[in-house]
Formats: structure tokens, C-alpha cells, sequence
């Protein structure tokens, strides 16, 4: 159920997933959908689940631990910033659903984005040498913050509908990562 439900959310428009349709696209039937979610709330919720275990988080994970094996802040920073910013666009309808349709309690946006500026922090203590500001932990915070509004804008639109010009997403990536270094390199 939790597939059909994708399946029609792939379509941008969130009305279509209905208990009715999720039923007559997965084969199920209406008692087994209430047994399992309870509600469309439900399924909405277990799909934000799905969503965050399966494809959000380890994605986001696997990037950061690639980005603290670089040897180079502007490489380690790129190899942070390309994973969600590549997820964002890929899965833009479901994550923009999710943003415009927040039924998420604070607390776990605020853990995760704590976990961001955590493995940030991680990753601008090992290129030290290369950070002028003292404050890693504030500079950590800004350019999670960056990253992040990035990633909300690819998730709602084109990249070209807030660059203003045909623009790819590797020049979107390009870009973030040139605007992290230039942050944290100069005074």
C-alpha cells in the first residue's frame, strides 16, 4: 500500500491518494488499509517514515561520511552539499508534499538538523587549517543553514525558476559549495 500510495503521489498532486485509490492500485482492500494506518493521515505519516529511514537519512549519511575522508575543505565540502541537494531534486514531489504538508513533530526536524550541523562541525574540525573563522561551531551552523535553504528550493522548483537562467543541478551544487568554501575561507 505503501508503494501505490508513492506511485500517486509521483503525480504532484497529493489529492490523488485517496483510501480508495492506495486500495484499488496495491490489491488490498479497505479493512486491511484501516488495520495498518488507521487513516490517510496514517498513511501520509508512514510514508514520511519510509521516506526519511529509507532514502533521507542514509542518503545524507553516506555523503558526510565521504565528505570527512577528503582531504581538501572544498572537496569534503562538495562531497557534504551533493548527496541532498542531488535527493531534493530527485524526489522533489514527494519532499515537496512533506514541506508543504508538515505533520512532523519539531522535535524531529530539530534532531536532524541538529545531526547536520553536528557532522559539518565534523568535517570543518578536520580542515581547520584551511577555516578562518574561531567559531566552528557557528560557522558549522551557517553553512547547514545554506545548504539547507538550497536543498527547500530544489525540492519546490526548478533550478532556474530561482537562478533566474537555464541552470543545471550540478551548477546549483557547483555553486552552494563555491559559497560554503568562500564563507568559511574568508574574513
Amino acid at each position: 500500500m505503501l508503494d501505490a500510495a508513492e506511485e500517486l503521489l509521483q503525480s504532484g498532486d497529493s489529492r490523488k491518494v485517496t483510501l480508495e485509490s492506495v486500495v484499488k492500485l496495491s490489491g488490498g482492500t479497505v479493512g486491511s488499509f484501516y488495520a495498518r494506518f488507521g487513516s490517510v493521515d496514517g498513511l501520509f505519516e508512514a510514508l514520511r517514515n519510509r521516506y526519511r529511514e529509507a532514502v533521507y537519512q542514509p542518503t545524507i549519511l553516506q555523503g558526510y561520511e565521504k565528505a570527512i575522508q577528503q582531504t581538501n575543505l572544498r572537496s569534503a565540502l562538495y562531497h557534504s552539499i551533493k548527496p541532498p541537494l542531488e535527493l531534493a531534486r530527485k524526489e522533489h514531489q514527494a519532499i515537496s508534499y512533506f514541506l508543504k504538508n508538515p505533520n512532523t513533530e519539531q522535535e524531529l526536524l530539530v534532531e536532524q538538523r541538529k545531526f547536520m550541523v553536528d557532522k559539518t562541525f565534523e568535517i570543518l574540525q578536520r580542515h581547520r587549517r584551511e577555516i578562518v573563522h574561531n567559531d566552528l561551531r557557528r560557522a558549522s551552523e551557517n553553512v547547514s543553514r545554506m545548504s539547507h535553504a538550497i536543498w527547500v528550493h530544489l525540492a519546490l522548483m526548478e533550478p532556474s525558476e530561482f537562478i533566474g537562467r537555464k541552470t543545471s543541478l550540478s551548477s546549483v551544487i557547483e555553486l552552494t559549495t563555491q559559497m560554503a568554501y568562500a564563507y568559511l575561507t574568508t574574513e
